[in-house]
């Protein structure tokens, strides 16, 4: 859990594509900013997945 930690001034430093690009296709990062969780970055296969579930959950159709 603590390698999925990604502190949000890795992200200002310039180390976004390097964090971006690790990712496999189940990984998730927690980006941290003042010791608190603020966003997730996910690969887009497992976002696109994601947005299918809520589809067929909600019955919507987003296109």
């Amino acid at each position: 859990m603590l390698n999925s930690l990604v502190p949000i001034s890795h992200l200002n430093q310039g180390k976004a594509a390097k964090i971006i690009s690790s990712l496999g296709p189940d990984d998730v990062k927690i980006v941290i900013k003042n010791n608190e969780p603020m966003a997730a970055i996910i690969p887009i296969s497992r976002f696109s997945e994601l947005i299918e579930a809520e589809e067929k959950v909600k019955g919507n159709h987003y296109e």
